[in-house]
């Protein structure tokens, strides 16, 4: 290629399996709204420090999972989904993480009733189903690009697309009903397109001056970004919503739940090191009769 050749554009062809993807983004609801808040992060480091010193692989998207799915179990007039002229409160708050994939869709890992999981059992939920997820991505766009070709028109995928988007179980099986997404290399993340009522983006973990009592000091912060279906919630409910999360991650809460986690983990350590001692001779109330299941 001589100095003179300019370089040549690359055009390519998205695989008819594949063009399922594009158009589910056709039909995917619309951020109504956004609201942004600033929220020390300084309790939910020392929550991480507490885990980690304990030999647990805890992360912040662990923490902020955990205070988006308690903040609208407690607040169910601020987790709604609507769909096909209905509106729909959750019973539980199923967390849907997005996770970074091989395509332009960000593959979601479901977390469900993640409201009901203190983060001793949250974290390994967690990491489990990321793992899984790898793996079903794989599987996943593999069956696409094999099988979903046979309708090729792009109107006809839409059609089906539009039949499953008016189905309550549908978006809470593919999204759960609350998401939420992490870019730790951005200072905001604003996603405009999602299956849930509402959803929750962070941005990255930085040192920022800010004020307290009327003092500058430096702080960890980070950047939430609140995004709303308009015709799931108005921007009151955003608001409130947005900030029962920042008051779970700025208060004592997850740390105290970090703090159970680190002792639980250090108690099956020192007992799973300890020798098992046998049971007395004259004891036979420790010896279980046939078929009662006593250990």
């Amino acid at each position: 290629m001589t100095a003179e050749t300019p370089p040549k554009d690359h055009v390519e062809m998205v695989p008819m399996g594949w063009r399922w993807i594009d158009d589910a983004f056709e039909g995917a609801p619309r951020a109504g709204g956004l609201i942004l808040r600033l929220v020390d992060m300084t309790m939910a480091k020392a929550a991480i420090r507490l885990l980690r010193d304990a030999r647990i692989a805890a992360t912040m998207p662990h923490l902020v999972v955990r205070a988006a799915a308690l903040a609208p179990a407690r607040n169910p007039d601020l987790h709604r989904l609507a769909c096909n002229y209905r509106r729909m409160t959750p019973g539980t708050v199923d967390i849907g993480l997005s996770m970074a994939g091989h395509t332009n869709y960000a593959p979601i890992v479901v977390v469900p009733a993640a409201d009901g999981k203190p983060l001793s059992a949250l974290m390994p939920v967690i990491i489990q189903a990321v793992d899984a997820a790898v793996e079903k991505e794989k599987v996943d766009l593999r069956n696409m690009r094999r099988q979903l070709w046979v309708i090729p028109f792009g109107f006809m995928r839409r059609f089906f697309l539009r039949l499953m988007n008016v189905s309550f179980w549908f978006r809470r099986r593919i999204a759960g009903t609350f998401q939420v997404s992490m870019l730790p290399q951005s200072d905001v993340c604003i996603p405009l397109l999602f299956y849930t009522g509402s959803m929750l983006s962070t941005g990255a973990l930085r040192d920022r001056v800010v004020a307290v009592d009327g003092q500058p000091v430096v702080r960890p912060t980070m950047w939430l970004t609140l995004c709303a279906d308009h015709a799931a919630m108005d921007g009151r409910r955003g608001e409130q919503l947005l900030e029962a999360i920042r008051e779970i991650l700025e208060g004592d809460e997850l740390v105290a739940e970090a703090q159970q986690a680190a002792d639980a983990k250090r108690l099956a350590a020192r007992d799973g090191a300890r020798p098992a001692l046998p049971a007395p001779a004259e004891a036979p109330a420790a010896v279980a009769a046939p078929g009662t299941g006593a250990s």
